[in-house]
């Protein structure tokens, strides 16, 4: 496995032809990395209680601490499922709960029945609306650098660039991150603020921008009304430079090579 310099990098799903863009602060590749656990069946996972639970046990600690409850939080509505994610501590900050409780995912899924699953989707052309804890773990991971970049230039609006939109929902959930100030919950502190700014979600296969748009118009569509979310036909690759320089740069997506111009 490539060891990756500068910042944390998460790669999820399988989009296959990624673009160079001309800036990146923060670039999200998740990598799995085994990790040492016991089974304790005297805890309780907190998102499914008929699923057992593996725990860490770091140095013999008698109160070993859960692991990652991913693919366990499925829930009822989209409320449900967030409120999982949180409880099992996959969300964190209240802004990134605020944005994916405004993006209903029964609007991206391909089955309503199993839209809030934790497990990844099919939606055609070979590729995957991610599951919902990996949705949640890249704005975990997208956060500080998009606060940073707000505190130090407070009125320059930001601009994140998702490569592999795919289904549009995670393009959407950034949008909700960035929309205008008086659309959005404002935290009090100013330190937890971010800048309005624009959404780039960008695509290879033409088929699934038409679907993105589609998706995002079903409830979301005061996204692409009022130019906070773009989406459109590009090689990931090449990325959008029209848009940068980028202060998050999402890639959904699987690759031989890193892509180095982004």
């Amino acid at each position: 496995m490539t060891t990756l310099s500068s910042a944390r990098r998460h790669i999820n799903s399988n989009y296959h032809r990624l673009k160079p863009s001309s800036s990146l602060l923060f670039l999200v590749i998740l990598l799995v990395s085994p990790r040492k656990v016991v089974a304790s069946p005297s805890f309780a996972p907190t998102c499914a209680a008929d699923y057992s639970l593996a725990y860490t046990n770091k140095g013999g600690d008698q109160n070993p601490k859960p692991l990652m409850r991913a693919w366990m939080c499925h829930g009822k509505s989209q409320r449900d499922m967030v409120d999982k994610l949180a409880s099992a501590g996959i969300v964190k900050a209240s802004i990134n709960k605020q944005a994916l409780l405004s993006v209903d995912r029964r609007n991206y899924a391909p089955n309503e029945g199993s839209a809030y699953a934790d497990s990844p989707q099919p939606i055609g052309y070979g590729q995957t609306i991610s599951a919902p804890h990996m949705h949640a773990h890249v704005l975990e991971d997208l956060l500080p650098p998009l606060l940073r970049a707000s505190k130090k230039q407070p009125t320059k609006p930001l601009s994140i660039l998702d490569v592999g939109c795919g289904s549009g929902y995670l393009t959407a959930v950034f949008g909700r991150m960035v929309e205008p100030k008086g659309n959005r919950e404002v935290p009090s502190s100013s330190s937890t603020i971010l800048n309005d700014g624009k959404v780039y979600g960008i695509d290879v296969v033409p088929q699934l921008v038409e679907m993105s748009k589609s998706n995002i118009m079903k409830e979301d569509g005061d996204l692409l009304d009022s130019g906070t979310v773009r989406v459109m036909v590009r090689d990931g690759w090449k990325g959008y430079p029209d848009g940068s320089p980028f202060q998050a740069i999402h890639v959904g997506a699987a690759a031989a090579t890193f892509p180095k111009e982004l």
